[in-house]
Parts: C-alpha cells; structure tokens; sequence
C-alpha cells in the first residue's frame, strides 16, 4: 500500500508538472522549447568573455572589431557552429581596424621632471578610448591644464548653461594634456565649443573624466568609437591627430586637485595602432524544407568596446549559439524541420556603426528579397524584456507573433522604438546607407538600392546603460568596465534564468515564423486511464488479500479450539 501511496503521489506530480507547460503551446513547441538551457548559454559567453580578457591572445583590444581578439573569437564561433552540424563560412571584409598593443598608461608628475619617480602618481583607473588615435611609442609627457565645465546639478541640468569661453580662452591647450568632463559631448553647444577649442590650440592628449560628483556612481564611458568621435564635427580628435583617455570621477577629482594645488604634468602612453584589415562575419546554416529558398536570419553582434562585453554583446552571442544548437539539435531527432533556411549570424562591427551587418547586406544583396524576416540578439538577460517595432509584413504581424510568444511564455515583453542595432540595417538599407556615412565620413556603404526587410526587429533587455539610473530607476553598465561576469553577479544584473527566458522567447517565434515543412510525428499523450485501472486493481488485490487472510485466520483458530 506504501508503494501504491508512493506510485500516486508521482503521478500527481507528472501530472502538475505537464499543467504547468502553456496550454497554447503545441507539443512540438514544447519540446524545442524545453532544449533551451539558461546555464549553457551562460557557459557560451563566459567562453567568449575569456577571449576579450586572455591578453596572450586579445593583447589590450578585447574583442574590437577587426583585432586579433575579436578574429579568435570568429574562429571560435565557427568551430562551435560546425559543432552543431550547421553548414559554416567566415565572410571577411577589408575595414580600418585598431588594436591595443599594450595597458595604455597616466602618470601625473607634480614636479614636471620625467626623470624623478618619487612625486609621481600612477592612475590606475586609466583606459584608453575605444578607437584612440595612438601616441607616439614613449608617449607624451606635458603639461596639464583643466578645461572646466558650468555648474550642473543634475542631468536634466546639461547644457542650461553655457560654456564660460572666457575662462577657457585663457587656459592654453597646444601640445597641453587636458582633463575635461565627458559630460561635455552631452550638449551640441558645449561639444562645438570644446571642437573650437581642440581645433584652434590642438592638444596632445585629452583625458576624459567625470566632472559632476551625480555621476561619481558609473565607471567610464568607452563609447563605441569615442576617441574618434563620432559627431556632427566629424571624428575630430582623428582629424587632429590627438590621443584620448578616461579615468574615473575619484582620479579626475584627485588630478583636479593636483593641477589646482600648482603646475603638474602627465604623461600619456596609448600603444594602438591603426591599419586596414579583415573583419569576419560567422555564419552558419540550417538547411530548410520546402520552402528552403526562404530565409529567417537569427543574429547578434560579437564585438566589443574595451570592456569584456559579457552583456555587450556576449550575451546576445551565446543567445544565437544556444538557438543553433537547440534548432540542429530537434532537426536530427525529428523534432523539427524548419520550413525556411535558418542564417544564425554572428556580426563584426557592429559597434563600429553596423559595419558588419552593412558589408551582409552588401555581400547578400541578391538574397535580400527571400529574407522573411531578421531576428537580432542585443543585450539580452537583463532584467526587462524589450523588442523593436516592425514594419508589419505581408505574410504576418512580427510584433503581434513575438508579443504572443511572449506571453505564451510568461515572459513580460514590452516594445520599444526601432534601431538601436544591426537589424536595422535590414529593416530600411537608406538608414543604414545614411548611419555608415555619418559614421565613416567620405565612404558609401554600397546599399540604399538593397530590397528592404520590414519583419526585422531586436530583442533587447533593460537596464542596459548608467543613464538607466534616471529613466528606469535602476543602471546598467554596458560600455563600462563593469561589464563583465564578476561585475553581472555582484550587480544582480545579468542572470542565467532571465537569458533563458528570453532565449525561449526567440526560439519559439523563430518556430512560429518557420513551422516544420513536414509532418512531425509527435509522442502519443500518455494513457493515463491505464494507471487509473492499474490503481482500481491494485486495491482490489491488496483488500481481498485481507479479506482471505483473515478468512484463514479465524478458521485456524476454530480448528484449534
């Protein structure tokens, strides 16, 4: 009776357990679903954050597009696509490229003599600017002059007041290190007046800190291609030849003090170098059914800034990885047959202005009009689910598809406005034609005449930036040097439960989007009125066991007396 009290309570178990499986999910979604592993996708970006931070193999470059960091890492992707059994090529580009030779280095010097160690101050907190033009090989050592920034008192508070160009003509900046307030490219007045200034007295170096002590909570800010920039000036500290750094918001008040207090100099070391090489796209295929000649393409980008870009874009990486594996995976054991081709593609240069994504569609012109729609990986595993609008297709609502999948999950998902990633690209090729322009001044991209993919849309997880802290309540710490998985644990921010979640939110709407060309046979229900009779028998047994052995009983006992 124990083993039968034992056999029925797992039955109820099962039971709860199959209810708990979405009810508007077919078994065959289930199942796909089901293969999706939070904690393996987890172990896919912890093998590419080892990549950005094994300086044996990255140098100082991290994962940058086009380094010796971030073409490891494509030959890594592809040994894990052909893993799966996915058809696999490498697509290179010729592109400018930057690599970081060594740890970029600032020393201040309080007595302005390069030769005496003893009053020098090494900053610890010191990187270079993504994509910095380099120093000479010794580096430079001049004198240090601060170009203050207005009194701000929040946020909302940039750029109420002007820059006080007075004060900053008086400063003079040729061939001076300057320490200025990255808050300054905030506000188009202040950017422009800092651009005079660089133009009219061109540094030797420039060293970015936080100047407010509201933004003392955020490391530095290694924007996409900040030691270019990226302006409406143009990549002026390029055009000037000038070198660019960060430090935090307690070193720049430390140097503040410092340059204040009396003269100092610095000394500025950034060993890149900048040339023309390849960049790879990584793709891998699932050949389709019938209607194979259609194309879903599944993406993300793998470079980085200087940071080990575990949410950025690690996370999106390991999601196009997992989605690989789980979709191969159900097509050998005749789970799923996708009816369209599935492209999982791991884009280069993303952070670079979409190069890679703009070099696919150059390169895949002739396929732009087979593709049903693009699916893009950004920073997922955040807390708050988020994807980017679409224009509607003619076929189905790609929207309306992802929110239902969604749902069906119990996965929260909110969308947000389009952009923002390598989707784009797809989505309107004029944008995309425009961005690489406003990016790369003086060179076409090659596709304002490619056919546009409306269904292209990106999931995409919140918080994400330092800015977050104002409009979500809560920061993120993408283009800081907080990304990274020590930084994701101590900051609860980035969770292997939540990547799975968004995960399965993108493999079931690649399912919905590509339903099996062919009937799959599914497993038969389990008869459980089978175990209900097993039951009623069972019962039956043991009571007339009972009853006979007490029949028996008292029969002995008669015969005895």
């Amino acid at each position: 009776m124990f083993a039968l009290a034992l056999m029925l309570s797992s039955i109820r178990n099962e039971q709860s357990q199959a209810s708990a499986t979405p009810e508007s999910l077919s078994s065959q979604e289930s199942q796909i679903v089901a293969l999706v592993n939070g904690t393996r996708a987890y172990s896919y970006d912890l093998e590419l954050e080892k990549i950005a931070l094994n300086h044996s193999v990255s140098l100082y470059s991290f994962r940058s597009s086009g380094s010796v960091g971030a073409n490891a890492t494509a030959i890594w992707l592809k040994n894990q696509f052909e893993g799966f059994g996915l058809s696999t090529s490498l697509e290179s580009f010729e592109f400018t490229n930057w690599n970081l030779l060594e740890q970029p280095a600032l020393v201040i010097d309080e007595d302005g003599i390069a030769d005496t160690a003893y009053d020098q101050i090494m900053v610890s907190s010191f990187q270079s600017a993504h994509y910095s033009w380099p120093t000479p090989e010794s580096g430079v050592f001049d004198d240090l002059v601060v170009l203050p920034l207005p009194d701000a008192g929040s946020y909302g508070g940039i750029g109420a007041n002007p820059i006080n160009t007075t004060l900053w003509d008086s400063v003079n900046t040729l061939d001076k290190v300057v320490l200025i307030g990255g808050e300054v490219r905030w506000n188009s007045a202040w950017e422009q007046a800092f651009y005079s200034k660089l133009s009219s007295q061109p540094p030797a170096a420039v060293v970015y800190t936080w100047w407010y002590s509201w933004m003392s909570f955020t490391p530095p800010l290694l924007g996409s291609v900040g030691g270019r920039p990226t302006s409406n000036m143009g990549p002026y500290c390029w055009n000037l030849e000038i070198p660019c750094g960060w430090v935090d918001y307690r070193d720049g008040e430390l140097i503040r003090e410092k340059e204040a207090s009396g003269n100092v100099s610095a000394e500025v070391v950034i060993p890149s170098v900048i040339a023309s090489g390849p960049h790879y796209n990584v793709i891998g295929r699932l050949q389709g059914g019938a209607g194979a000649d259609k194309l879903v393409v599944v993406s993300a980008h793998y470079d980085t800034v200087l940071t080990a870009g575990f949410v950025d874009n690690g996370a999106g990486t390991a999601g196009v990885l997992e989605l690989a594996r789980v979709l191969s995976h159900a097509s050998r054991e005749g789970i799923y047959s996708s009816n369209y081709t599935i492209v999982f593609v791991a884009f280069a240069g993303e952070e670079l202005g979409l190069v890679g994504a703009v070099n696919y569609v150059k390169q895949h012109k002739a396929e732009m009009e087979d593709i049903v729609t693009v699916v893009n990986l950004d920073c997922i595993g955040s807390d708050d689910l988020n994807v980017a609008k679409t224009d509607p297709g003619p076929d189905f609502d790609l929207d309306q598809l992802i929110s239902e999948a969604a749902a069906d999950l119990n996965v929260p998902a909110t969308p947000t406005d389009p952009g923002g990633s390598d989707q784009e690209v797809f989505r309107s090729p004029s944008n995309g034609e425009s961005g690489f322009s406003y990016w790369w001044p003086g060179l076409s991209a090659g596709i304002d005449d490619a056919t546009p993919v409306p269904s292209s849309t990106m999931i995409i997880s919140y918080p994400l930036f330092y800015s977050d802290n104002w409009r979500r309540g809560k920061p993120g710490w993408i283009h800081t040097s907080y990304d990274n998985s020590s930084s994701t644990q101590t900051l609860n921010w980035l969770e292997a439960a939540s990547l799975e979640d968004h995960i399965k939110v993108a493999a079931l709407s690649v399912v919905r989007i590509s339903p099996s060309s062919q009937q799959v046979v599914e497993a038969p229900a389990f008869p459980w009125w089978i175990v209900g009779v097993a039951a009623g028998v069972m019962v039956a047994v043991a009571v007339t066991t009972v009853y006979f052995v007490k029949v028996r009983k008292r029969s002995v006992k008669q015969a005895v007396q």
